[in-house]
């Protein structure tokens, strides 16, 4: 246990001289205040020993330059003199910059793709018009193979919204056959469904590209499913009462358009 001095016998000290303390006992290193009557000078006195840089060397310099402060002919002395004592007494500090990086857990990890038949509940199927233009139209005979199917990419996300048993499964709807997926983005004042050409069969890292995420609500009773957009809740895959018009989205789910389907596995 290191030897404490007791700060009002330093107060009390002598001016001319101060005694710093070592790890036990009083040490022979000393402190000399000299003073002058035109002026104050101070006087750093060090005993080369074993290494024992403390603390308590400095606060008791600190309270022998307190009490030659309180001297009238010391004016001049700044806040950098006492500085270049303190360096005397304490040892210089090195510290090591290090660097690091870490992994950010994706925000929808995927698991496996599925590839469905899809009728909306007017029993339209999706056609693929044109190469980024798909519509929804009623088909027979032999035009029926124009219909496409759906490579839906199922995800489990990252937080508890749309975990398993909550009945938001994250999706993303691609063309089978094809690289193109459904996109939700904002054009002018309100989101629209667009196709883009991606691959996105992997883990969702970028909220850039939740555009590409969908909810898959599923309504077990019915044996009916909807596609909500994860960048815009609210907003719904729909297609339109008119035939061969453009699948698109909606904040207003079957009540001038449909937003309800039915998928199937052949």
């Amino acid at each position: 246990m290191a030897f404490v001095p007791d700060l009002d016998t330093l107060e009390s000290s002598s001016l001319n001289e101060e005694t710093l303390y070592g790890p036990s006992c009083l040490c022979p290193q000393k402190v000399r205040l000299w003073g002058h009557a035109s002026g104050v000078g101070i006087q750093v006195t060090v005993t080369k020993g074993p290494l024992s840089r403390t603390f308590r060397q400095a606060a008791v310099l600190v309270v022998a330059v307190t009490k030659l402060l309180k001297q009238p002919a010391c004016k001049d002395f700044a806040d950098s003199d006492l500085g270049s004592f303190l360096d005397d007494i304490f040892e210089p500090v090195s510290f090591q910059c290090i660097k690091g990086s870490y992994t950010r857990a994706p925000v929808f990890r995927y698991t496996r793709s599925q590839s469905f038949d899809i009728l909306d509940i007017d029993h339209k199927c999706f056609v693929l018009e044109s190469p980024t233009q798909l519509v929804a139209l009623h088909l027979q005979g032999p035009s029926a193979g124009q219909k496409v199917k759906l490579n839906i990419a199922l995800y489990r996300p990252r937080s508890s919204q749309g975990a398993p048993g909550s009945g938001r499964v994250p999706v993303a709807l691609g063309i089978k056959g094809y690289q193109l997926y459904m996109s939700c983005v904002m054009s002018g004042t309100k989101p629209v469904l667009q196709l883009e050409e991606a691959d996105i069969r992997r883990d969702i890292e970028s909220v850039e590209l939740t555009r590409f995420i969908f909810y898959r609500l599923d309504s077990p009773a019915e044996g009916t499913t909807r596609f909500e957009s994860a960048a815009f809740p609210g907003w719904f895959v729909c297609t339109s009462l008119q035939p061969r018009q453009p699948v698109g989205i909606t904040n207003t789910p079957d009540q001038v358009n449909i937003a309800t389907y039915e998928l199937s596995r052949h």
